[in-house]
């Protein structure tokens, strides 16, 4: 899982997570996001997120550019939270990380769409990197699926992407097997994928013919450009609303693309945290700051602490809890009654 093979400018994901940065970021709430902006003259990475995911939360129902796929944009808006969070290091990502759980577990959406798929990729960053491939693959497929039924030929960075997608997906089918991986983030993610494209859909899509990239070279600058594009939109709705509210004009730090490159130092410092964010605290975040903490709880009481023999025991209690519709329907409402498109 070490290089961009997904980046590639023109998918559907990384349009759709654009979407998700700057579509509703006028409506981000500045009177809580000041706090994250500086005196520099520039705006902070963290004012540009707050303001993307409280304009994105508070604006929930609105999010409508998943068109088809719309019954998922909760899980989509889980693993966009979480890459933007990737992208912050140290103090920075721990204070970012406390406001975006802080805020969405007291917002009125809470009840709509959950953070407890973001609280679990906390815990394994390679397990993340493969449900958001997953995921993404069941968002890209229909575009690519068309270039196959009308015959139009694809570029060799998508065809090397539908192998490595199809590499992916038969892996994680496999994996996936095993009752001990059935909560691993990517196990989740592949049994929403197949609600979304029954049947083992994904499968099927191939690359029939590749295009002769010597008679595009002309163009070949328009994937960038047009990333930079979007970036340039979002810069200019967060000045339109902070020119609003008096704040000046400012410049505004890029985001960057969408492509899931090797795991960076706060994945990497992730990784090495994880007997430190193990049980511990992915406990306390799912006690409070997901609507868990009263199933913990009782697991607590009714098996003690010195009887919790493992990390997965108390995981998976907590999961099936948390994925049981009759015990708990608001916890579960983002999770159930999919259908698949």
């Amino acid at each position: 899982m070490d290089d961009d093979y997904d980046n590639i400018s023109g998918l559907t994901s990384i349009r759709f997570y654009n979407q998700f940065d700057k579509d509703f970021v006028s409506n981000g709430n500045h009177a809580v996001c000041s706090k994250f902006d500086n005196l520099s003259g520039e705006y902070s990475k963290a004012y540009q997120l707050c303001m993307s995911f409280t304009g994105n939360l508070d604006s929930y129902e609105k999010l409508k550019f998943f068109e088809e796929l719309n019954s998922y944009k909760c899980n989509y808006f889980n693993l966009w939270a979480y890459y933007r969070l990737s992208k912050f290091d140290g103090v920075e990502r721990s204070n970012m990380l406390t406001f975006i759980l802080a805020h969405w577990r007291d917002s009125k959406k809470y009840v709509l769409c959950n953070s407890t798929e973001f609280v679990f990729y906390l815990s394994n960053s390679e397990h993340y990197i493969k449900a958001k491939r997953i995921y993404d693959y069941a968002l890209n497929y229909n575009k690519l699926k068309s270039y196959d039924e009308n015959d139009v030929a694809c570029t060799s960075k998508q065809k090397e992407y539908i192998r490595k997608s199809l590499e992916l997906y038969d892996s994680i089918k496999e994996e996936c097997k095993h009752s001990k991986n059935k909560y691993n983030a990517h196990c989740k993610a592949y049994e929403v994928v197949k609600k979304i494209h029954p049947d083992d859909k994904l499968l099927n899509l191939q690359c029939k013919k590749v295009e002769d990239e010597s008679l595009s070279t002309i163009g070949a600058g328009n994937g960038p450009g047009q990333m930079e594009a979007l970036q340039q939109q979002q810069q200019g709705l967060v000045r339109a609303q902070e020119d609003h509210l008096g704040h000046g004009s400012q410049e505004v730090t890029e985001y960057s693309s969408y492509g899931l490159h090797s795991p960076s130092g706060s994945h990497q410092a992730m990784e090495t945290a994880v007997p430190i964010l193990g049980i511990s605290s992915i406990f306390f975040l799912l006690y409070k700051f997901t609507g868990l903490g009263p199933i913990a709880r009782n697991f607590l009481r009714t098996k003690g602490i010195n009887g919790i023999n493992s990390h997965e025991e108390l995981t998976h209690e907590l999961l099936e809890s948390t994925y049981d519709d009759h015990a708990h329907p608001s916890i579960t409402e983002t999770y159930i009654g999919y259908q698949a498109t």
